[in-house]
């Protein structure tokens, strides 16, 4: 892929404010939070231009990136937003206001299919079949391959067309309205599991 470039530990900078949409994703070493440490934040524009920073590990400090994530005039698309807000929450301190899962969009929008991962979704909705190999590669090595960079661009490269069409769906299906108010909850669920509470707390 062109037009990824991979900075350390924050990005420079860089004005994004003007950006309506921003894809978003992160990279971590394990899905337990405090155990696994945040690794990469990768950050995609609808003009094909692919962000990747490296985070510093050691305290997190990205003065740049936090303040592109606090800008409340970007909607910044994930896939599974949870989990990325999670990682943002605890390693970062950040908290994006305007966001859409597509992870959740699908599940409202698409209840005739069971399948919402994001490769599914990209064959679905885009029509192609992406690979994910690099998921489960070494995203803690300070020398990462052109493999995993590529891949790391594709996980935030076609967030926008899955957002536009699962929007129209939404829409002609009239569950945007459900959809919207889904995304004011994420991040009370982020805080709750922030505080050690389990989302089983709202079963019987």
């Amino acid at each position: 892929m062109n037009n990824i470039k991979v900075f350390e530990n924050d990005l420079p900078d860089i004005d994004l404010s003007e950006e309506k949409r921003i894809s978003l994703d992160c990279e971590a070493l394990g899905l337990v939070l405090g155990r696994d440490p945040l690794t990469l934040i990768q950050l995609g524009l609808e003009s094909k231009k692919f962000f990747i920073i490296k985070l510093n590990r050691k305290n997190y400090i990205a003065p740049n990136l936090v303040k592109i994530l606090t800008n409340p005039n970007s909607e910044f698309i994930m896939h599974y937003a949870r989990q990325d807000l999670l990682w943002l929450r605890y390693h970062l301190k950040v908290s994006p206001k305007n966001i859409f899962c597509t992870k959740i969009a699908s599940k409202i929008a698409r209840t005739a299919s069971s399948s919402h991962g994001y490769k599914d979704l990209v064959k679905e909705i885009c029509g192609k079949d992406i690979s994910k190999k690099e998921q489960q590669s070494d995203w803690g090595n300070p020398d990462l391959s052109e493999k995993q960079i590529n891949y790391a661009a594709q996980d935030t490269e076609h967030l926008f067309e899955i957002r536009k069409k699962l929007l129209h769906m939404l829409t002609r299906e009239n569950r945007k309205d459900l959809f919207i108010k889904s995304m004011k909850v994420v991040p009370i669920l982020v805080d709750m599991e922030i505080a050690g509470f389990k989302l089983n707390v709202f079963e019987h």
